[in-house]
């Protein structure tokens, strides 16, 4: 079984030119680094959530990297694909403004659906996606958008409501609309490394109206003493207001996303093999591995956070912790 690594040049070139200035120049009165940082955080706890539901679903390890963040027009994003792709849409109704926008390229939707219906994920000619496979992938993504609206109203400690997901599959690139979402200001898109067991290694991007971003960011920075409601004028995340920095200083652990619970998972290793040699597998015999063997991953909520050891403590097995990754509030230790 082929490892498919769905990848999108232009996109890439997209985030490499926005690397050194995150926040386009017109966007820089909209919205301050910090409150980038934040939504980021916030975009890495909802995902992560989002993981574990959609693993649930394709009953396949799914692992989302910390996102890559940046703030541009929408055109700019749109105008990246070269390939037909999916928008998956849905609009706050309570809790929160705005919209929140998942999109997904055609060969993710047709491996995401043959996943779904039974098969391996390995799309290797891809043909038109039929009603049925469009039915499928949609309620995926659909769920994942579910599983973040509740993550999100776990973090900010509020009720949140959202619109029906709607789904519309862009085909025809060259009479393609760059400026689907109903804003003319920047967008903030966060983008997520994500691999789906040995099937895929790919993208997904999630886009927010730069105003709701800013809302939720000074709510999060507000709770966690960063700025005051003097400062934001912010008293629940539907008022909107800009913050300036008060101090350059790192953003620290969020106050309202300490009590949210999250599932930890310690992998030994993974191993590849064959259909065939799994039919022929029998109790007693052995596999092999290539990680040492006292040697772990730590996951949390499917995203990969650092390495342990295991040991043995008291009647007890536990895990050491021996690096931690530098993504977001896991800073890189050895």
């Amino acid at each position: 079984m082929s490892e498919k690594v769905l990848s999108q040049k232009e996109i890439d070139e997209l985030f490499v030119r926005f690397s050194e200035q995150p926040i386009q120049e017109e966007a820089v009165d909209l919205l301050s680094m910090e409150e980038l940082d934040t939504i980021s955080e916030v975009g890495n706890i909802s995902m992560g959530s989002a993981a574990t539901t959609l693993s649930q679903l394709l009953n396949n390890p799914v692992k989302i990297g910390y996102p890559t963040t940046i703030v541009c027009y929408q055109d700019e994003v749109f105008k990246s694909f070269l390939t037909p792709y999916m928008i998956i849409e849905v609009q706050f109704k309570k809790g929160l403004n705005g919209f929140n926008v998942l999109v997904i390229s055609e060969q993710e939707v047709a491996a995401i659906a043959d996943i779904m219906m039974g098969g391996n994920g390995d799309v290797q000619q891809l043909v038109q996606i039929n009603e049925m496979e469009m039915s499928a992938s949609t309620e995926a993504m659909n769920q994942m958008i579910g599983s973040t609206a509740t993550a999100m109203s776990e973090l900010f400690g509020i009720g949140i409501d959202i619109s029906p997901p709607k789904a519309t599959m862009v085909e025809d690139l060259e009479k393609a609309n760059h400026n689907p979402l109903p804003t003319d200001k920047p967008v903030v898109v966060a983008r997520f490394e994500i691999t789906i067991g040995d099937l895929i290694r790919t993208t997904f991007m999630q886009i927010t109206n730069v105003d709701a971003a800013r809302e939720q960011a000074n709510f999060l920075m507000m709770q966690a003493g960063i700025v005051g409601d003097s400062e934001t004028g912010v008293k629940e995340p539907s008022i909107s207001a800009p913050v300036r920095k008060k101090a350059d200083s790192q953003l620290p652990n969020l106050a309202s996303a300490l009590s949210l619970p999250v599932d930890a998972s310690f992998s030994l290793a993974t191993s590849r093999t064959t259909v065939e040699e799994l039919a022929r597998l029998q109790v007693g015999d052995e596999m092999e591995i290539t990680t040492p063997q006292d040697q772990v991953e730590i996951m949390v909520n499917g995203v990969a956070i650092g390495k342990g050891r295991l040991q043995k403590n008291g009647e007890n097995n536990s895990v050491k912790v021996t690096q931690l990754y530098d993504k977001g509030l896991f800073k890189h230790k050895e």
